[in-house]
């Protein structure tokens, strides 16, 4: 389990449909590898399931936690991993890179019985 910060990313995961909190951990805090990763999140305490992409290069941590829609700038949030499900692809076609966040994010919700 690891934890930050929730900061202010780019917003193109909201743009794309799948709105992210964007952690600020550092590379050394987060000892696995890069990839999307089925998982739970603690926020307030209270638990959520979610969907983990950590990118190395550059190095974003992000958390698409599903149906959820509060404000969680500057809040502390815990991530619990369940499973890799699928490896982080770069994409130069927007259309294909959604249809993969969409596919990845059934895996996860599949996973976890969402």
């Amino acid at each position: 389990m690891f934890g930050g910060i929730v900061i202010k990313g780019e917003g193109i995961g909201r743009q794309y449909g799948y709105p992210t909190a964007n952690l600020n951990c550092l590379k050394k805090e987060v000892k696995i590898s890069e990839g999307i990763y089925a998982c739970y999140v603690y926020v307030r305490k209270k638990k959520y399931p979610a969907a983990l992409a950590v990118q190395s290069d550059p190095w974003k941590v992000e958390v698409h936690i599903f149906d959820f829609n509060e404000d969680l700038y500057g809040s502390f949030i815990e991530v619990d991993l369940v499973q890799k499900v699928s490896e982080f692809e770069m994409y130069t076609n927007t259309k294909e890179l959604i249809e993969k966040i969409g596919r990845d994010v059934q895996m996860v919700k599949d996973l976890l019985g969402v």
